[in-house]
């Protein structure tokens, strides 16, 4: 980032903060009667203002274009939509969180991050995924829940599972010096606790994506993968390993209380009537019915079975329920062409030693397929975070190992 180094410093953790908080203002960050998001979002809009101040030349692409009509049907749709049906207080506050934290971020990210910045900014939210395993781990600061899943700092299971994901794709992928052991213990550690969460989509989307990463690296990594399976499986079978984990949070969630119950389709019945009405909505609503209004109209079609969920957990569907079929066409050419950018650079850069490019790709279909199975747009910040740093027009690749 070519601009005052102490604000470039500055601007990276306030930056990293917003990411991993999701809001303007959060009540559960009141510190002896001071709220700390209050002055991170302060600091983080006043080194934006400078850093945009600073911009002199922006290089325009298709994938930019279509990102910024994607942003702009937001901004521009919403009010009209919120004079037609009304406005609710949660509507309102994902409207203005994603516009000011999620919007100016992926610009400068865009215009004035270079490797190093990424690099950093993705280091800072590794170190949340250690906050969180070790808070998970001692205890500490963990909600009780009635389900038994893991809630910490307030954070849902959903959103804990998925920073367990990050975490192992962030010590497999990043270039980054360290043992081979810290990063096998830790990588293990990660997996366990999401699984621990009870929450099936970041778990699927991690597989997902080391299967792809195993298809595409077949002949480099066979032997090794095959060493690694059969020492799991004899872990697995020679010991009470995978008992014991089973006993922890909700991990027989995650494979359908088979080993509880004999199977459950409870959340898979419920996925289906979000998809269902998600459709209906889609058909009567063609131009959307505003941000935060899914659930209540979602409700009108059957008043025997309200919804209790804010949002239809599938985000592309979320678009277009909430802000019109055409956001969601401009949101859903952006991401098939991110896919494909994504990919052709991770294929022309697959040494891990010295490019993100993989850790990119890859993250990026972890965070993808999250949206679509249980995410939100406004935890979705980080999937275009993501996106704007595959799209830098600079190299993300070191010129010696990092």
């Amino acid at each position: 980032m070519k601009i005052n180094s102490l604000l470039s410093f500055v601007f990276v953790l306030a930056a990293s903060a917003e990411i991993a908080i999701g809001r303007i203002y959060d009540e559960r960050l009141s510190i002896y009667g001071f709220n700390l998001s209050i002055l991170i979002s302060v600091v983080f809009f006043i080194s934006s203002i400078f850093i945009f101040a600073s911009f002199k030349k922006i290089i325009i692409t298709s994938s930019k274009v279509y990102l910024l009509l994607f942003f702009a049907s937001i901004i521009l749709i919403t009010p009209i939509l919120w004079t037609v049906y009304g406005a609710e207080e949660y509507g309102v506050l994902k409207f203005f969180n994603f516009v000011l934290i999620a919007i100016p971020l992926t610009l400068i990210i865009l215009e004035k991050f270079d490797v190093t910045d990424v690099k950093n900014i993705f280091i800072l939210l590794l170190g949340l995924s250690f906050l969180l395993l070790f808070l998970a781990v001692t205890g500490l600061f963990e909600t009780p829940r009635a389900d038994g899943r893991i809630s910490i700092l307030g954070g849902g299971p959903i959103i804990f599972g998925r920073w367990m994901g990050f975490g192992v794709l962030a010590l497999f992928f990043l270039p980054l010096k360290r043992k081979i052991l810290f990063s096998i213990l830790f990588i293990s550690l990660f997996i366990i606790y999401c699984l621990i969460s009870g929450s099936r989509g970041p778990f699927t989307a991690l597989i997902i994506c080391f299967l792809f990463y195993l298809f595409i690296n077949f002949k480099k990594i066979f032997l090794r993968f095959l060493l690694f399976s059969c020492a799991l499986l004899l872990v697995f079978f020679s010991t009470n390993f995978s008992k014991d984990i089973s006993k922890l949070g909700r991990t027989d969630r995650v494979f359908l209380n088979v080993s509880k119950k004999g199977g459950s389709n409870q959340s898979t019945q419920t996925r289906y009537e979000l998809l269902d009405r998600s459709f209906k909505m889609m058909y009567s609503f063609p131009i959307g019915v505003g941000a935060g209004n899914w659930q209540m109209k979602a409700n009108e079609y059957d008043s025997t079975h309200l919804m209790a969920h804010e949002y239809p957990h599938n985000l592309f569907l979320e678009i277009i329920n909430e802000y019109g079929i055409l956001t969601g066409i401009l949101l859903l050419i952006f991401i098939i062409k991110i896919s494909f950018t994504s990919f052709a650079k991770m294929i022309n850069h697959r040494n891990h030693n010295n490019s993100l490019y993989p850790f990119l790709f890859f993250l990026w279909i972890f965070l993808l397929i999250n949206s679509m199975i249980s995410g939100s747009l406004n935890d979705s910040r980080l999937l275009f975070v993501v996106a704007s740093c595959i799209m830098i027009s600079k190299p993300l690749t070191f010129k010696v190992n990092a």
